[in-house]
């Protein structure tokens, strides 16, 4: 991500991808446990799982990118000084 843009928009483009990660890494460990029990896993399940992998972790490879810019501290200020805007992302539902 290039410095053209504002630490805002960062922090809520890293707002955007934390949902996807959060969404992702939910269907992962839904898709874990239904099968988990099972002593023959179908492959399609297998390839499911290493798929949703590759995802959460180019998702994450961005926020990397991004928190070279911005901290969580930073995000946390962010979320707390907008939240009509911060509301919908997951992030601000575990503020404590």
């Amino acid at each position: 991500m290039t410095k053209e843009y504002t630490k805002e928009q960062k922090i809520i483009y890293f707002l955007w991808l934390d949902d996807q990660v959060m969404m992702y890494w939910s269907q992962y460990i839904e898709l874990k446990f239904q099968y988990d029990e099972e002593l023959e896993t179908p492959e399609h399940v297998y390839a499911r799982l290493s798929d949703l992998m590759v995802t959460i972790d180019h998702f994450e490879a961005h926020q990397d990118v991004l928190k070279r810019d911005i901290s969580y501290a930073d995000v946390d200020k962010f979320v707390r000084a907008n939240p009509q805007l911060c509301k919908k992302y997951l992030y601000f539902a575990f503020l404590p």
